[in-house]
């Protein structure tokens, strides 16, 4: 019987807490269909590819990206000028209150430089992004050859 009512309590306390992250999760970025291409064997250049969900009621600001892989990564953006497609570095991403951005082959994007090693499809990478709240979030993307 003593166990019956400690199993019951510990579920109720387990609900508790699954109610608390899911509330405190609503006021967290989110970053969704993530991943990074696979570097061209001899390159050590490459990019990758998200959507960062701000659900807060304040705007929130990409600074830069860090990674082990690289020394350096950029935010960049594709556009079209007189039929031409180029690309430039914009330096930050301000994202909306309860919106998101997505960066996508052609559009925003991030381009990795100097990646320390060949990286393919059976790998993952870890990047961390930095606000310009001082806050950073750690993320784990898929590598992808082709999407």
């Amino acid at each position: 019987m003593k166990i019956n009512i400690t199993l019951k309590l510990l579920f109720c306390f387990s609900l508790m807490l699954g109610f608390i992250n899911i509330c405190h999760a609503k006021d967290q970025i989110l970053v969704t269909d993530g991943y990074v291409k696979a570097n061209i064997p001899g390159s050590s250049v490459t990019a990758a590819y998200m959507t960062i969900s701000n659900p807060m009621d304040k705007a929130i600001t990409l600074q830069k990206v860090t990674s082990d892989i690289s020394p350096n990564i950029e935010i960049h953006e594709h556009s079209m000028s007189n039929g031409m497609m180029r690309m430039r570095e914009v330096g930050q991403i301000k994202i909306d209150a309860n919106s998101k951005v997505v960066l996508q082959p052609s559009g925003l994007h991030l381009m990795i430089f100097s990646v320390t090693e060949q990286i393919s499809e059976k790998d993952s990478v870890v990047l961390t992004l930095h606000f310009a709240d001082q806050s950073k979030i750690n993320i784990q993307l898929p590598v992808s050859q082709y999407k």
